[in-house]
Parts: structure tokens; sequence; C-alpha cells
């Protein structure tokens, strides 16, 4: 039967109620939500569609004003009645015409509509345009109506040249159709709105992206055409989605905070009173010194229950002190022992593997000077072969052996060769320089039998070391790596460089999953310091300041020794340095290595 805590139960049963209220409650609120939404997303988007719409009537407007004063010039009522004498006069006033500071295609057309001057280069017969009639014939004031010229449409914007009040002749413009678009909207506007310009059934523009959704549909019945606004539903739809899962969020959130108040609960009024006491039993099982039990208990039962606890774990512990102290004494001379043999078998061993690194080192070297000699060589030869096969090639004069020397090549694949082989051999020479890299590295870290310090570059180790672990980190560690120049100091190097990777692999073992490793060197007054920090799980308070002893280990049985961070510290003694480590439980570890410049 599988066995939980009291906390767990109640916090289950809480959860289970939420969800099941929640769950009403959303579908509720939800549909209340959706219809809302809906209805007031219809208001917005009508009223700015007729903001738009009214904002396109503003800018014909506006350009029918300044056509107005235009055509007021006295110069086009002289041209109208002697056209003769005043049509040079007329071009150049209408070759610099704008209107809002642009340059539009204007026609000046006399009293029967005829074309006395126009600035576009296309031959447009307005006579056939009942507009512009009913202009002549005093029955308009003006006109907007949309032109086909040359299977392009413009906004024709016309006005009527008056003399004694009479109409002597039309004034107008083509402006292109797509300006009013340009010069009224931000791109911006156009995302989730499509806007069709419709000229009996046919579309004759068509502004914004595809959308399918709502159509509006507004009649211009003075310009003969009407505009089709269709508001994409899927921006309403995924306000919907966002609003929902938004609430959705809400409700979890609420959700996970009361069963977990529900959990804290449960543990500090019932499971935490039986924890202490279980804790403390089995404290005294292993014999260590009793603590009374004390807390702040709500419930009588476990209030008597920790008294009388308290005065049956005094008696034992009257009993066992003074073996215990024999025992102390008797186990520190033992610890010692311990201490001091496993010492010298860690430095024997570190000095073994540091001779056989650097005389395999020694050894690869050689041969890896050769292999990229001859690769180099190989590389050149094959050039010269390949620069052979293309001169011979050239040389041949009948058609017959060329189709021969073609099909022999073809057999052999000798283009292929030549086009693949050599990146082949570059690619080998670049793998031979990998290895040396790494031959170099392993030499550096393999300092470990000098028994006397040298001067060395605390970066050049720090480095080396970094190449050594690598394969052990990269799988779940991404290292960031900040070294500041330094200045050289003597040390052991091969006992800086086990530091360093004791520090490196214990960071990374203490990242579960995919965390940073931050390696970084500066100097700071006269010390050289060395920063490794991680963003693992961190060190609890509890255990921070016993993660120099010896033997003190986090690890399970037959993984760890509990003599790294201890030989650690006592190898940067040994530098006359310091070794301090900063730990947030859950949020990583950050070892500081000082070490003096003089």
């Amino acid at each position: 039967m599988i066995k939980t805590t009291v906390s767990f139960a109640l916090a289950r049963f809480v959860f289970i109620s939420c969800v099941g209220l929640a769950v009403i409650i959303t579908s509720l609120v939800s549909t209340h939500v959706v219809d809302l939404v809906n209805s007031e997303y219809e208001k917005i988007a009508k009223g700015e569609i007729t903001a738009l719409n009214s904002s396109y009537r503003v800018f014909l407007n506006h350009h029918l004003i300044l056509l107005k004063e235009q055509s007021q010039e006295s110069l086009f009522v002289q041209g109208i009645m002697q056209p003769k004498r005043n049509i040079g006069k007329i071009k150049d006033y209408m070759a610099g015409l704008t209107l809002l500071g642009l340059k539009y295609d204007e026609t000046l057309l006399d009293f029967e509509g005829s074309t006395l001057h126009s600035t576009s280069a296309t031959d447009t017969n307005y006579q056939e345009f009942p507009w512009v009639k009913a202009i002549l014939n005093e029955e308009q004031f003006s006109s907007i109506q949309i032109l086909a010229v040359e299977g392009r449409y413009f906004w024709c914007v016309a006005f009527p040249v008056i003399y004694n009040k009479h109409v002597e002749g039309v004034l107008l413009a083509n402006i292109p159709l797509e300006t009013i678009l340009a010069a009224q909207i931000d791109v911006e506007v156009l995302d989730g709105l499509m806007i069709e310009v419709v000229k009996g059934t046919k579309t004759i523009a068509k502004f914004g992206k595809q959308a399918v959704g709502t159509k509006q549909t507004i009649q211009w019945h003075d310009a003969g055409v009407s505009f089709n606004y269709t508001v994409d539903e899927a921006y309403r739809n995924d306000a919907l989605y966002d609003l929902v899962i938004q609430m959705g969020s809400y409700i979890i959130l609420a959700i996970v905070l009361t069963t977990l108040l529900a959990y804290l609960y449960g543990y500090r009024y019932f499971v935490k009173p039986i924890l202490a006491l279980s804790q403390l039993t089995s404290s005294l099982d292993k014999g260590h010194e009793p603590d009374a039990l004390q807390g702040d208990l709500r419930f009588m039962e476990f209030a008597d229950l920790f008294n009388q606890f308290n005065l049956m774990s005094e008696k034992v512990a009257r009993r066992e002190r003074a073996l215990k102290e024999s025992y102390e004494k008797l186990s520190n001379t033992n610890d010692e022992l311990k201490q001091s043999e496993s010492q010298l078998v860690q430095s024997e061993k570190m000095a073994s593997i540091g001779v056989l690194a650097a005389g395999v080192a020694h050894e690869i070297n050689n041969p890896i000077g050769f292999i990229r000699s001859n690769l180099e060589v190989l590389e050149d030869y094959f050039s010269d072969v390949e620069k052979y096969y293309y001169e011979f090639n050239s040389t041949l004069a009948s058609e017959e052996d060329k189709e021969n020397h073609k099909k022999l090549a073809k057999k052999y694949e000798l283009e292929f060769l030549f086009k693949d082989t050599p990146p082949l051999i570059k690619s080998s020479i670049a793998g031979v320089d990998r290895v040396s890299e790494i031959v170099k590295n392993l030499k550096t870290f393999a300092r470990i039998d000098q028994v006397e310090k040298a001067l060395v570059d605390i970066n050049e180790g720090l480095n080396a070391t970094l190449n050594m672990v690598h394969n052990e980190l990269k799988y779940s560690c991404k290292v960031h790596i900040d070294l500041q120049p330094l200045p050289k100091v003597h040390a052991f190097p091969g006992k800086l460089n086990q530091v360093f990777m004791n520090l490196l692999i214990n960071a990374g073992q203490s990242i579960t999953d995919k965390g940073d490793i931050f390696v970084r060197t500066f100097v700071e007054e006269d010390n050289i310091i060395i920063e490794i920090e991680d963003t693992g799980s961190g060190i609890d308070s509890e255990n921070i300041t016993q993660i120099f002893t010896p033997f003190y280990t986090s690890k399970p049985i037959g993984e760890g020794t509990g003599l790294g961070l201890s030989i650690s510290h006592q190898i940067i003694e040994q530098h006359n340095g310091k070794i301090r480590v900063k730990s947030v439980l859950g949020k990583g570890s950050c070892f500081s290595v000082s070490i003096p410049i003089s």
C-alpha cells in the first residue's frame, strides 16, 4: 500500500475541490466574456471604419478646395477667352501647379469641354463624360469621379472656371487612386483590415492583406464607387484566445497557491512535529547529543508527546555521554590516519597520472608531426596530378583522343576526385592540428610531478584544465570564460590545476539538466582572484561550513571520497592563499580562490 503524508493528502483534497469549482466558473465566465467582447469589437470596428471613410472624404475635399483656388486665377479666364494668345502662359503656369505639395496631372477645358492644355501625356476626351457637361451647364458646381486612363484608375477632381458668374471652362486634376490611402493611413492600421474600391461589379483597387470576416460597404454615390471594408476575424479570435488563456492562467495560479497554502499548513502543524520527532529519534540512534524538542504546537497531543520524549532522551544521553567521549577520541585519531593516508595516495596518483600523461603527449607529438607533414606533401602531389590532367587534356589534338580521354576520366570519376579530395586533405590537416592542441594542453595540465615552485601563468593552466574537463562538461553545461591578463607567480602548477579540475567537475556535477559555468580571473589589490561560478543546485547553509572537512560528501555512498575540496583547501594554503564559497540553494555556488602575487 502506497503511503502519503498528511500535508500531501490535505493539499490533494483542496486541489481537486478547486479544480472542480474552477471548471464551472470558467465555463460560465468565458461564455459571457466572449459575447461581450464580440459586441464591443464590432462597435469599435464600425467606428474606426466610419472615421477612416470620413478621412478619405476630407482628403479629396481638401484637393477640391485647392483646385477651386487655382481655378480662380485670371490667367485661366484669359486663356479660355483668347487661347491662342495665352496658351504659352497657361503651359508655363500649369507646369508649376501642385496640390498639397504634390504634382498631379491637371487639365484645362474650354466652355465646350475641349482640352486647351493638359500636363498629362495621355490624351483623354473629357467631352464624353456627363459630369463635365453638367458642370459646363451650371447643373453641377463640382465633381469627384473615378476615371480610368490606360488601365490605371484616378480620382478626377473637377471645378468650373467662372467669369462674371458664368461657367467658362473646367479645371480638373487626376490623383492616383492609391494616393488616398498613402496620405491617410499608417501601414499598421491595415493589419486585420482589407479595403476594396468597387466600381460597378469590378474591384478596381485593394488595400491591406487578404482578410476573411465581417464586411461593411459604404457607397459613394457622387463618385459612382463603393468602399468594402473587411475586418479579419482572426484578430478578434486571437484576442479572445489570449483572454481565455490569461484567465485560465490566473485560475491555475490561484489553485496552485491555494494548494500550496494547504500543503504548508499541513506540513507546519502536522508533518513538521512528527518529522522533528523522527529526526531526533534517528539522531539518538546514531549516538548524537539530543536537543530538546520545541515548537509552536497548537495541538495538545503533540505537546504532551514532545515533553515525554524530551525526558526520555535526556536519560539516554546521560548514559551514553561517557562512552561517546571515549569513542570520539579514538575516532579522531583514526580519521587523522585515514586523512594522511588518503592524501598521500591521492598525491601519488596525480603524480603518476602526470608522468603518464606527459609521456603519452610526447610519444603522440612525433607521429602527429609527420602525419601533418605527409598530408601537406600529399596535397602538393595531388595538385600536380590535377594540373597534369588538365594540361594533358589541352595537348590532345584529335577529337577522338579527347573523347577517349573524357570517357576514361568519367569512368574513374577523376572530376569528382579533383573536387572532393582537396577538402578531405584540408579536413585531415585540421583534425591533426586539433590533436596537436589537445597534446599541448595535456602536457600543460600534466605538470604534477614538479616538487618545487615555478614561475607560472595561471591563465595557461586554467585553459589547459578547461580543455581536459571539456568532455565532462559539454553535455550539461555552457562554459563562459573571462580571463583577464595576469602577472606570473611562483606556484606548483600541477597542484593548482588539480584544484581547478576539482572545482570545475564539482560545478558540472551540481547541474542536473542544463546550466552555465562562469570562469573568471582578475587582479584585486595584491592578489590574483580565480572565480568558478555555476547555476547548479547550490549548497544548503547548514552544510556549507562542512564542505572543506575531510571525508564530507553529499554524494551517494561509493560515488565520492569527500577529499576533493579538502585537498584543494590544503593546496591553496600551501600557496598562502584563501578559498571562499558563496552559495544559494537552488540557484548555484561561486568558489573564489585568492593567491597572493608576491
